[in-house]
């Protein structure tokens, strides 16, 4: 009988969903933009009092509501996963802003040293969750239905889902103060870098092979 590794992987789990909520809350503090998931979010939180971890909740449910709706079944356990993800992951967030209140960059050296280090945690974050084969988060979980619904590749879903989120976010950015907040080239260095530090740990980092699960 095969060994799962289960304590292990939820280890590792958690600790990819605490990585990730630092490296969205560092991206936020760099001033420059943060990742298209995160970007609606992060503009709605600039003129509302809702906090930056509640509002990804918000969105992160719609997502989730919307999968069973597309797919017109419901596959209980991906959703209360990705439920108990949500929750955690959007305290995390709010915890990881609290934790980083002293991070402030306004020279431009500052704000892409945390720009750039934001996605290589970010996308440590992710190998951690991907590696730990517990649950998937509600942003990969929607991809997945829309790619299965559509019959399309995942990476074009993907990236159709990314420049939505962005676009919607210039919508709201531009509505609410009549130019660009919340989003910029630190989005497009998200998009860019967190996919690649994700591929170059995969290839890199072997130390967890002995937790992996088929």
């Amino acid at each position: 009988m095969k060994e799962n590794h289960l304590p292990q992987r939820l280890f590792m789990f958690l600790a990819g969903i605490f990585a990730m909520s630092v490296g969205v809350a560092l991206s936020c503090k760099a001033g420059l933009g943060t990742s298209p998931i995160s970007s609606v979010p992060w503009v709605v939180s600039m003129f509302t009092p809702w906090t930056m971890g509640k509002l990804t909740i918000g969105l992160n449910l719609l997502l989730i509501i919307a999968q069973p709706i597309l797919l017109r079944t419901i596959y209980i356990r991906e959703i209360l996963g990705q439920l108990v993800t949500l929750f955690g992951f959007g305290y995390c967030i709010d915890f990881a802003m609290s934790l980083l209140f002293w991070v402030e960059p306004t020279e431009a050296v500052g704000q892409w040293t945390a720009c750039i280090l934001s996605t290589v945690i970010l996308g440590i974050g992710i190998f951690l969750c991907i590696r730990a084969k517990i649950f998937v988060a509600a942003g990969e979980g929607i991809v997945l239905v829309i790619a299965f619904v559509t019959k399309l590749k995942f990476s074009i879903i993907k990236n159709c889902f990314d420049v939505t989120l962005v676009l919607i976010s210039l919508a709201i950015s531009f509505g609410a103060f009549e130019e660009i907040r919340g989003i910029g080239v630190g989005t497009i260095a998200g998009a860019i870098l967190v996919g690649r530090w994700v591929q170059l740990f995969s290839n890199k980092i072997h130390f967890f092979d002995k937790w992996a699960v088929e």
